[in-house]
């Protein structure tokens, strides 16, 4: 029975850790939306999945953080302008990142960072977006 309980634990322990990112170094460097998974019909909402779905989001060892895209939507610039300035941190008990400033609690935005199937995936809290993500080199 001890064996039993033993391996079980064991089981569970490793599908926790399966996935997740270890550290924070990991997010280090530029990422660049490969799919947009979850997304809207509302037509007012295109710019910003436009937005999106040419995004790259930067994570700099010093917590600074970047987003840029090569779509031209006053939407989504704007959403561009919230983040200068913006730095992150990393919250590994919730794989999460958060955004923002000291000042704002880091509320700007917040990432959800989980893996599928190989594929990193971001899931944006505010817009309840699933990117699919790759690394940059």
């Amino acid at each position: 029975m001890r064996k039993i309980i033993t391996l079980l634990f064991l089981c569970a322990l490793s599908l926790t850790a399966f996935g997740q990112i270890a550290n924070e170094s990991e997010l280090y460097g530029s990422w660049k939306v490969e799919k947009i998974l979850e997304t809207y019909t509302n037509p007012n909402v295109q710019p910003i999945i436009t937005g999106f779905k040419n995004a790259t989001f930067t994570f700099t060892e010093n917590g600074n953080f970047y987003i840029a895209t090569t779509a031209n939507s006053e939407l989504f610039g704007m959403l561009t302008e919230m983040m200068d300035g913006a730095n992150w941190k990393f919250e590994k008990s919730k794989q999460q990142v958060r955004i923002g400033t000291e000042k704002d609690g880091y509320t700007t935005m917040v990432i959800i960072i989980r893996e599928e199937k190989g594929a990193k995936l971001f899931h944006l809290m505010e817009s309840e977006l699933t990117l699919k993500m790759k690394k940059l080199l």
